[in-house]
């Protein structure tokens, strides 16, 4: 087996045990990506929608989550402005996604690596 020569290589596409911890108590994680145009900044944002304050309340194959993925200008950020939807572009926002494995797959059209993804309060997100 061909050993890979830096972290950085390997895409990882699956969440870990703290992020699916932190989703499923209904912490919402997000990261920035890269935006289509040098004025604007892109993010992506996934949360449970039904949140539980136990663990074993819920079951990570039958929560349901909400992935949004959208791009704002950055004057908003940069301002600390209120962001609405009306000013988001290329906005991609999916709801009712059951399951760990099926918010995984879906998150893994917009994100190479989900270990870029924190609690949602540690990265600029406006949403």
């Amino acid at each position: 087996m061909k050993k890979l020569e830096s972290e950085e290589v390997r895409r990882v596409q699956v969440f870990d045990t703290r992020q699916i911890n932190n989703l499923l108590t209904g912490n919402g994680l997000a990261c920035e990506v890269e935006a289509g145009s040098e004025l604007n900044r892109a993010f992506v944002k996934v949360q449970v929608i039904n949140k539980q304050k136990y663990l074993n309340k819920i079951e990570p194959n039958s929560a349901r989550f909400y992935l949004r993925k959208y791009e704002v200008p950055s004057k908003y950020i940069d301002n600390d402005w209120d962001v609405s939807d009306d000013e988001l572009f290329n906005s991609v926002h999916e709801v009712d996604i059951v399951g760990i494995k099926n918010l995984e797959k879906q998150l893994a059209k917009y994100l190479d690596n989900f270990g870029i993804l924190v609690n949602e309060w540690k990265c600029d997100n406006p949403l």
